[in-house]
C-alpha cells in the first residue's frame, strides 16, 4: 500500500517524460506553431489592419497579392484551429495520470491553466503582442475541464453546437456589415455637405468606428506606424489599449466560443485516437482528402469573392458566413496529412525536427513575439511597415529555420524548453530536473 502511495505521489509531482510523449502530436503541434506565424507576421510587421485588408500594406498585385491569396486559402484560421484542438487533446493527456488522486489532478490542472493566463498577460502586455492566444486558451481552459469525462460522441455534439453558434456570429456580422455598408455608400453618394437622415448619420458614425476598431482608417494607420517606431512606453500604451479590448469584448463575443468549439472537437478526436497516428493510413488519407477537398475550394471561393467585392468589410476573413466551415475543413486536411506522414514512417528527420518545435511550443511561441518585436518595433531595428509581403515571408522562413535548429540543439541537452520548464516547475511547485540524462 505504501509503495502504491509512493508511486502515485511520484506520478502527480512529475510531468510527462520525453519517452512517454506522443510524437505525432508534437509533430502536428510543431506544424501549427510554425504555420501560425504566416498570419501573425502581418500584425508584427505592418499596421494591424493588414490582417483584414491587403490594401493596407499594398498587397493587391504581383507576388505580394499571390502571397496574400495563398495565406488566405492555405493557412488562415486553419493553424489556429489545430493549435486549439491540440490544447483540448492536451487536457486529456494531462488528466491521464494512473493512480493519481482526482482532486490533486484537478488542482494541478487549474494551477497549470491559471499560469497559462499569466503567460498570456506577460506576452500581451510586457512583450507587446496584441495577437496573443495564450490568455484566451487559459480562460477557455478553465471551462474545458467540465467536459473531460464526456464520451467522444457527446464532445462532438457540444463542439458542433458551439461552432454553429460561432457560425451564427459570422453570418450576423456578414449581413449586418453588408447592410451598414450599403447605407454608408448611399450617404457618401450624396456628396459632402449633404443633409443626412438620422439613420445615415448613425450608420456613418458606426462605420467609421468599425474602421478605426480594425485599424483600417488612414489616420489610425499613420498613428500606428509612428507609435511602432517609438520606444517601449509608447508601444506599451498603444498595445495595451488594443489588448484590453481583445481580452474583454473580443473574448466574450468571439474568442471564447471560437476556441472552445475547437478544443472540444480536439478532445473528441483524442478519444477517438486520431492524433496518435494509430488509425489506418486509409482513414487518414480520407480525412486529408475530405478536409482539403472542402476547405481549399471553399477558401479559394471566399478569397475570390473578397477580392471581386473590392475588399468589402463584410467579406473579410472573420466576417465570412462560411469561415468556420472552411478553416475547420482545412485543419482536418492538415491533420490527415501529418498523420499519414507519421503513420507511414516517411520523412522521419522532418518529423523529428517538427516534433522538437512542438515539444517547445510555449517557448517558441513567445520567442516569435520577442524576435519579431526586436526586428520591427522602435525598441529594436525599427523595420515596422518597411517590408512588403515577399520580404516578410522570407523573414518567416528564416524564423522557422532558426526555431527548428534551436529546438533541436536545446532538446539534445535539456528535457524541456525554458518556458516549459518554468511552467511545469510552477505547476508542480517543485523545481523540475532540466538536464537530459547524460548531458
Amino acid at each position: 500500500m505504501l509503495r502504491a502511495m509512493s508511486e502515485s505521489t511520484h506520478t502527480i509531482q512529475a510531468p510527462v517524460s520525453g519517452k512517454a510523449r506522443i510524437r505525432s502530436i508534437d509533430t502536428l503541434r510543431g506544424v501549427a506553431l510554425l504555420g501560425i506565424l504566416v498570419i501573425n507576421i502581418l500584425a508584427f510587421a505592418q499596421p494591424f489592419g493588414s490582417m483584414f485588408d491587403p490594401r493596407v500594406d499594398g498587397a493587391t498585385e504581383g507576388a505580394n497579392f499571390a502571397l496574400f491569396a495563398g495565406a488566405e486559402i492555405f493557412v488562415e484560421g486553419g493553424m489556429r484551429a489545430i493549435f486549439s484542438m491540440l490544447f483540448g487533446a492536451g487536457l486529456l493527456i494531462f488528466m491521464n495520470k494512473p493512480g493519481a488522486d482526482a482532486g490533486e489532478v484537478r488542482g494541478l490542472y487549474y494551477r497549470r491553466t491559471g499560469l497559462l493566463v499569466l503567460f498570456g498577460l506577460f506576452n500581451a502586455y510586457a512583450l507587446l503582442w496584441v495577437g496573443d492566444i495564450l490568455y484566451i486558451y487559459g480562460m477557455t481552459g478553465l471551462l474545458l475541464f467540465l467536459f473531460r469525462n464526456l464520451s467522444p460522441n457527446k464532445l462532438l455534439f457540444w463542439a458542433i453546437g458551439v461552432l454553429l453558434f460561432t457560425t451564427l456570429i459570422h453570418v450576423g456580422l456578414h449581413y449586418s456589415l453588408r447592410q451598414l455598408g450599403e447605407i454608408v455608400a448611399e450617404a457618401q453618394a450624396l456628396g459632402p455637405g449633404a443633409e443626412l437622415t438620422e439613420l445615415q448619420r448613425e450608420s456613418v458614425q458606426a462605420w467609421d468606428a468599425m474602421l478605426a476598431e480594425q485599424g483600417l482608417s488612414e489616420a489610425g494607420q499613420a498613428e500606428e506606424v509612428e507609435t511602432r517606431h517609438s520606444g517601449y512606453v509608447d508601444n506599451f500604451v498603444f498595445s495595451a489599449s488594443l489588448t484590453i479590448y481583445m481580452q474583454t469584448i473580443g473574448l466574450l463575443v468571439f474568442g471564447l466560443w471560437d476556441t472552445l468549439g475547437m478544443m472540444l472537437l480536439g478532445m473528441a478526436l483524442m478519444k477517438w485516437r486520431v492524433f496518435d497516428a494509430s488509425r489506418s493510413i486509409r482513414f487518414y488519407l480520407l480525412l486529408m482528402l475530405l478536409g482539403f477537398g472542402v476547405g481549399l475550394p471553399l477558401n479559394a471561393w471566399e478569397t475570390m469573392t473578397f477580392v471581386e467585392s473590392g475588399y468589402q468589410l463584410h467579406w473579410q476573413s472573420i466576417n465570412r458566413p462560411t469561415y468556420d466551415l472552411g478553416r475547420l475543413s482545412l485543419a482536418l486536411g492538415y491533420i490527415g496529412l501529418v498523420m499519414v506522414v507519421c503513420r507511414s514512417g516517411v520523412l522521419t528527420r522532418l518529423q523529428a525536427a517538427l516534433a522538437n518545435v512542438g515539444r517547445m511550443a510555449l517557448t517558441n511561441y513567445l520567442m516569435q513575439t520577442i524576435i519579431c518585436n526586436l526586428v520591427f518595433l522602435g525598441i529594436g531595428f525599427g523595420q515596422f511597415a518597411a517590408w512588403d509581403r515577399s520580404g516578410m515571408y522570407l523573414f518567416v522562413l528564416g524564423v522557422w529555420l532558426f526555431q527548428i535548429v534551436f529546438s533541436h540543439i536545446w532538446l539534445r541537452h535539456y528535457r524541456f524548453g525554458p518556458f516549459e520548464w518554468l511552467w511545469r516547475s510552477l505547476t508542480y511547485r517543485r523545481r523540475q530536473p532540466m538536464l537530459e540524462a547524460g548531458s
